[in-house]
């Protein structure tokens, strides 16, 4: 199987595409512990995961909040949106302007 795998070097912290998915179930999800789960991660490993992004960044990609009557949650943060949305955009013109070349290399091995 060939595929095109980028990381975004952010200058101290890289998003590539298990912290991307990662935040994009937190997204979808409402909940870290929730995305962890579906990743088959623990909630510490997820944690340390963003952590590697708030810490460089001197801000957090994911806001929460604690549990009680409304049962607490997680989103993103404005930046924690912008790197996302950024990181999608640049993935997806990366795979369009590569399927030709990917398709060849493709033919190329299997023969």
């Amino acid at each position: 199987k060939v595929r095109l795998r980028l990381k975004l070097d952010l200058g101290g912290c890289v998003l590539g595409p298990g912290k991307a998915e990662l935040m994009k179930k937190i997204d979808s999800l409402g909940s870290i512990s929730a995305a962890a789960k579906e990743m088959g991660l623990n909630y510490r490993r997820a944690w340390f995961l963003l952590e590697t992004l708030n810490k460089p960044l001197g801000q957090s990609v994911v806001i929460t909040a604690k549990g009680g009557a409304s049962g607490g949650g997680a989103t993103l943060s404005d930046i924690g949106r912008a790197i996302l949305d950024a990181y999608e955009q640049c993935v997806h013109t990366a795979e369009f302007n590569a399927a030709d070349v990917l398709e060849d290399l493709r033919a190329t091995l299997n023969k």
